[in-house]
């Protein structure tokens, strides 16, 4: 099973989240750098879930990956945060067995390698 850590532009509270596998860098340390976050969730084989494009550059770049989910959704409410989770968690699942990097956008969803 596949186990998150989430960035701090994302909800806490957010009933998606509300499950044993997902870890929250807001109970770990809101002062972490973004690369204290990378070496935290590639240590521990976790999946980054993140707003922040510096994780998507650094996914890019890096030469020991670290799964990422990169959500370009712009200012969302929380209820379309979640209609938007019921109706692409999955496919984004899907492609986190296949690749490293995935963009998520209002308008589609890609993997990267």
């Amino acid at each position: 099973m596949l186990r998150f850590l989430v960035d701090v532009n994302l909800p806490k509270y957010f009933s998606f989240f509300n499950q044993d596998n997902f870890y929250f860098v807001a109970d770990m340390d809101l002062s972490m750098t973004d690369e204290a976050i990378w070496d935290y969730a590639k240590t521990n084989d976790l999946v980054i879930l993140t707003k922040d494009s510096d994780f998507y550059h650094k996914a890019l770049l890096a030469e020991i990956k670290v799964k990422v989910v990169h959500f370009q959704l712009g200012n969302t409410t929380l209820q379309d945060l979640h209609d938007y989770f019921n109706q692409n968690w999955t496919v984004i699942l899907k492609m986190l067995q296949q690749g490293h990097l995935i963009v998520a956008t209002q308008e589609s969803i890609s993997m990267i390698l």
